[in-house]
């Protein structure tokens, strides 16, 4: 087992910590002097910028295998820093700000793991940590990742909101479509008729688009829209953004399409025109249970007293590169709950169990 209260106290030092994607320099400045002091050679990452960390620990002589365990370093928007309160087991923010759990759970988890296993000199494989930076705006760090500094053939990523022990397996792949709807503009008074509204164009587009959830692995949404500069002027201009998901890329493919249709079809019934851009963010991934990190991480969670739970997701995260770069790759659950929101918590038994999963997973096979 880890050590429970040395690790209560680092995620509490993490959470206290203000780095939101872009800004994650202060907790590369907690990090990376704690590396270091534990052994681990630092083949990326500088205090003076918020940037990727790529670190090793070295092998102990009997084993020959290199692993990677890997959590982004950033949070969403926080208008102020977190105080993080425990009342009967419970880890919350005071209210007012997310936790921040996810994901400094899984840093927390990592680190303790490292302390653990050179504090008590267990023997292990290469172990390669990475911490990633810009993961909540589109998974940003992972993409830019330098495979010439990795050696590892299988990857353990701590971010997911399940219950540690669940194992995710299938991750979706994930497309942004962004419309740009062109108008006339007119004075809304003088000239309503000469004009055609952007506003009301879009809106019969997005009338023929179906969102929400699809079928059981395919989901759609339209998350922003923004336009128009006054009542008195008939809009030229607006933008509408969304998405899709999907675990089939055919189906993920027929969904933007229908909704790219929509779009133009009913906006342009209207008179306007629109301009389509699609983008393909990352790409899905399917591991079997027989699969090595599967088999790896089942195994950690099993001597820690649990069982084994695989599961699909439906939404993304660094995995979904690593697998996509070509090193397998599955994410751990953590505990966190209701992440991005004011009411994030994470229970302290789960946050320990967490920090166990990942210590077993570093000395394992």
């Amino acid at each position: 087992m880890v050590n429970y209260a040395r690790m209560l106290s680092t995620f509490l030092d993490l959470v206290k910590i203000k780095a939101e994607s872009g800004a994650e320099q202060p907790v590369v400045q907690y990090i990376l002097p704690r590396l270091r002091r534990l052994g681990l050679v630092i083949r990326q990452g500088s205090e003076e910028r918020a940037e990727n960390i790529v670190a090793v620990l070295p092998p102990t002589h009997d084993r020959n295998r290199c692993i990677a365990l890997s959590a982004h370093m950033d949070t969403v928007f926080l208008s102020k820093p977190v105080v993080p309160r425990i009342r009967e087991g419970v880890i919350t923010s005071s209210g007012d700000t997310i936790l921040g759990a996810d994901d400094r759970a899984g840093i927390a988890a990592i680190l303790e793991g490292l302390e653990t296993l050179t504090e008590k000199r267990i023997p292990h494989h290469c172990i390669e940590i990475i911490f990633t930076v810009k993961e909540e705006t589109g998974l940003e760090g992972a993409k830019k990742l330098d495979l010439n500094q990795l050696q590892a053939s299988m990857a353990f990523i701590i971010d997911n909101g399940a219950d540690p022990g669940h194992i995710v397996v299938q991750a979706p792949s994930h497309v942004k479509i962004k419309w740009e709807i062109s108008g006339r503009a007119a004075h809304a008074g003088a000239s309503p008729e000469n004009g055609v509204n952007a506003i009301l164009a879009a809106a019969e587009g997005l009338r023929q688009i179906k969102s929400g959830r699809i079928d059981h692995e395919t989901t759609a949404n339209i998350g922003m829209i923004h336009g128009g500069g006054a009542t008195n002027i008939v809009c030229d201009s607006v933008i509408v953004e969304g998405e899709a998901r999907s675990n089939c890329e055919k189906k993920l493919e027929d969904t933007v399409s229908a909704m790219v249709e929509a779009m133009e079809k009913g906006s342009e019934s209207l008179g306007a025109k629109v301009k389509t851009r699609v983008q393909k963010s990352y790409r899905s991934f399917t591991l079997t249970e027989m699969a090595p990190s599967v088999q790896w991480a089942s195994s950690a969670v099993r001597r820690c007293g649990l069982i084994p739970v695989l599961i699909s997701t439906g939404g993304g995260s660094d995995a979904n590169i690593l697998n996509e770069k070509g090193i397998e790759a599955v994410t751990l659950g953590t505990g966190a709950k209701n992440a991005h929101t004011s009411e994030e918590y994470i229970l302290e038994r789960d946050l320990y169990t967490l920090g166990d999963i990942v210590y077993a997973i570093m000395n394992g096979a």
